[in-house]
């Protein structure tokens, strides 16, 4: 059964419109970066991924936004945290975030990105929200749903905090399964929703057992007619969120995203200088550029790269 969202007052309401309208915007080549939306991956580099400072650091400086993970305990709070299983970023190791309860997330420390034990808790979503909630610029929380689950509920209650803890709306949800976006519709009818592709032959690159074995994968097709599909099954506004790799493979995704009012988001799993070549061959070849970028270092050198000959 479809959970009731707590209704937005008209000035939120125009808030959380404002933010799809300027999404559905299409980016000419000769915009400036800034045209693109640059969200932090996972937060600021300089503080330990999707952790509350890298969010509160990425609002305060020149990101348009912050991209952050969330799964939900077993108890039913909403955390920020990437990997399904602890260890790679925290001191608590071996364990599903699913099956953790809240006392033991409390107890939980992070690592910076170099591996090291910092004395920074692991964040729970709530608490995240509450210091961004009276920020009154405007930033954007780029929340991508990492569990899967067949039934609704999760999605929903995600959406229901979102509104709760943002009620202005300068957020919107990600997920790679579009079951998920489905659900969130069902209660988020007007908010843009985001389909995370992946790029099977993209991923193998980066994995060096399975490096050589990339050639024989194909990225996926994101033609006229998937896109549509995509529009029907989920419901405008939403857009695609795609590996560099899959939007060279797709030459027509811009063009072909533009003509049907669809945002594309680029990220890349390397150098943010990969991602920024990649972009400016796109806007070589098509004119275009897309609605925004999720990248992992300082927004002026990408830029700077994005804007190179």
């Amino acid at each position: 059964m479809a959970m009731c969202l707590p209704t937005l007052e008209p000035r939120r309401l125009a808030r959380r419109l404002s933010l799809t309208l300027a999404l559905l915007a299409p980016v000419l080549a000769q915009a400036t970066c800034q045209g693109m939306a640059l969200h932090a991956h996972r937060g600021t580099p300089d503080a330990p991924e999707n952790a509350q400072s890298a969010i509160v650091r990425a609002f305060d400086g020149p990101w348009d936004g912050a991209e952050i993970d969330i799964q939900q305990l077993a108890d039913g709070h909403w955390v920020l945290h990437h990997d399904l299983q602890v260890g790679r970023t925290t001191t608590l190791s071996g364990r599903r975030v699913q099956d953790l309860s809240s006392a033991a997330w409390k107890e939980v420390l992070l690592k910076d990105r170099a591996g090291r034990v910092t004395r920074e808790p692991a964040p729970f979503l709530s608490a995240v929200l509450d210091k961004l909630r009276d920020d009154d610029r405007d930033k954007v929380l780029n929340v991508e749903l990492k569990q899967s689950n067949s039934r609704c509920d999760a999605a929903q209650q995600a959406v229901a905090t979102l509104h709760r803890g943002l009620p202005d709306g300068n957020w919107f949800l990600t997920a790679i399964e579009r079951r998920q976006l489905q659900c969130a519709r069902q209660v988020d009818p007007a908010g843009y929703l985001g389909l995370i592709v992946l790029d099977p032959q993209a991923l193998a690159r980066q994995n060096p057992a399975t490096r050589n074995s990339a050639s024989r994968l194909q990225p996926p097709v994101l033609d006229d007619a998937w896109l549509r599909r995509l529009q029907q099954e989920i419901g405008k506004p939403v857009g695609v969120h795609v590996d560099i790799n899959t939007l060279a493979a797709n030459p027509r995704l811009l063009p072909l995203a533009r003509d049907l009012g669809i945002p594309v988001f680029t990220y890349h799993l390397g150098a943010d200088a990969e991602h920024a070549r990649a972009l400016r061959e796109a806007r070589r070849t098509t004119g275009l550029l897309p609605s925004g970028a999720i990248i992992d270092g300082q927004p002026a050198a990408f830029c700077d790269g994005v804007a190179a000959p």
